[in-house]
């Protein structure tokens, strides 16, 4: 199989069950996968505080979010726990339990989304309002795409099913998350 990153990208934007059906393919393991998120997080990460910092209109935040180290700590574990909270309600409704092949294309989703984020970075030096434009188109390719990678990780062959499927698993991390976060900051306001 040849396999380049750059066709990849474009698949993935334009026929994004072909490029998850090919990343499945490829047979990455769990732990690599895993590896895969925490990289492309980081990356995410510094480029988010990289456009915060160059930017002259200070964007109000919470304090939780102020460290760099913290914000990678919530994604990764957010999105690691996405990944099995998604193949529990997949299997739930009839998908296949598919951890490593939800694992491997949330890495990849996250990659797409880095280069979106470099294409924005870019975008903005000539114009704000142009990068937000385009960030708003992002959004909306990007849950496509990431349906799309969910339906066919899962097998469900249903669009709806797998639109139920992450946005159910997508907020029952965020609920967890949420309740790690305030026991964290329970403990150090002690």
């Amino acid at each position: 199989m040849n396999l380049s990153l750059k066709s990849l990208f474009v698949e993935t934007i334009t026929a994004p069950r072909e490029a998850a059906q090919q990343i499945i393919a490829l047979g990455i393991s769990r732990t690599t996968s895993i590896l895969c998120v925490v990289f492309t997080i980081c990356i995410t990460v510094v480029l988010f505080f990289l456009d915060l910092n160059s930017s002259a209109n200070s964007i109000i935040f919470p304090l939780l979010l102020h460290h760099p180290l913290v914000l990678a700590s919530v994604m990764i574990f957010g999105t690691i726990l996405s990944a099995f909270v998604i193949g529990f309600f997949g299997k739930i409704l009839g998908g296949i339990d598919n951890i490593d092949g939800i694992l491997v294309l949330l890495a990849w989703g996250q990659a797409v989304q880095v280069g979106f984020q470099v294409i924005a970075t870019v975008i903005a030096l000539l114009s704000i309002q142009l990068a937000a434009l385009f960030q708003l188109i992002v959004f909306f390719i990007y849950i496509w795409i990431f349906i799309s990678f969910i339906d066919v990780a899962l097998k469900l062959e249903n669009l709806f099913k797998a639109f139920f499927v992450t946005f159910s698993g997508l907020i029952a991390a965020f609920i967890s998350v949420s309740m790690v976060l305030s026991l964290f900051v329970g403990l150090f306001n002690v």
